[in-house]
């Protein structure tokens, strides 16, 4: 299948003497993992082990060191290619070597909410990187960035972004993370989003064809507000709602009409069924 996406061009400035790049990729979101990292020079590292006991998937997280002078505008073309999401890969440039960087990766993938309970830290998607260091507090934010110069990625809206980042020799983190509840309810409603795309990506990819992929992340962040406004959390009720969004081609928050619709429906006075024959009456023909 051919995406309908691709990498922008990225403009990374020449790399200084002592540093180096490395691709963080996530096996999830390419069909191809291994394949497209034979296409670089050095063996990739693993931050952890993903290959399904009958190998029809892989969702390993790779570390690769990418050479000097190399042509990334390509490679990324090539990725795009391969991906399922533009929130497959990033680039970070750091001062440590690849066995440094692949530990100190792999010590901020455990987390954990304050009754114990254990969570993996998935910056290593794109996607969700920015949401996961916004919601850290200012010492876990300054500890999880101790890496390196850089981490570039792309954002929700399919331009170039980066974080800098801290080099320190010695790493100050001492997993695992530990979230506390707002942190925790950040992340949620931060990532949320990118639920709803994966579902309708899934069943409906024509609909939601009918926004521009740039759009897709501030168009559902904004229904699950409209959502909420009216009472309306549960999981099979947002999509409902998500779904009317599309059909209706806004997030129904400025609608009057639509703000009533969506009270009733999370009171229950009136049916997902109800609404649709209200909004989209089904025709009849005779013909």
């Amino acid at each position: 299948m051919i995406p309908d996406w691709h990498f922008p061009p990225l403009d990374l400035p020449p790399l200084e003497e002592g540093l180096q790049r490395f691709l963080l990729l996530d096996g999830a979101q390419c069909n191809q993992p291994v394949q497209l990292l034979r296409t670089l020079p050095w063996a990739p590292l693993p931050l952890f082990d993903g290959l399904l006991a009958d190998g029809a998937d892989d969702a390993s997280v790779f570390l690769a060191r990418l050479p000097r002078g190399f042509e990334h505008d390509r490679f990324l073309q090539r990725a795009a290619s391969q991906g399922r999401s533009p929130g497959m890969l990033s680039i970070i440039e750091t001062s440590l070597d690849a066995q440094q960087l692949q530990q100190r990766l792999q010590r901020r993938l455990d987390a954990s909410y304050p009754n114990g309970k254990l969570f993996l830290a998935r910056f290593f998607d794109a996607r969700v990187l920015p949401w996961w260091v916004q919601v850290l507090d200012e010492a876990q934010c300054r500890a999880f960035l101790a890496m390196g110069e850089r981490w570039w990625y792309l954002r929700h809206d399919l331009q170039w972004a980066h974080l800098e980042l801290e080099d320190v020799a010695l790493d100050p983190h001492d997993p695992p993370w530990v979230l506390e509840a707002p942190q925790r309810r950040a992340l949620i409603d931060a990532s949320y989003p990118y639920t709803l795309i994966d579902h309708f990506q899934l069943t409906d990819p024509e609909l939601l064809a009918r926004l521009p992929r740039a759009r897709w992340y501030t168009f559902f962040r904004r229904v699950v507000a409209t959502a909420a406004a009216a009472g309306i959390e549960d999981s099979r009720r947002v999509v409902m709602v998500a779904t009317w969004a599309l059909l209706a081609g806004s997030d129904l928050g400025e609608d009057p009409a639509w703000q009533q619709r969506l009270r009733d429906f999370a009171s229950g006075r009136r049916s997902a069924a109800d609404i649709g024959d209200e909004v989209w009456p089904l025709e009849e023909s005779w013909d």
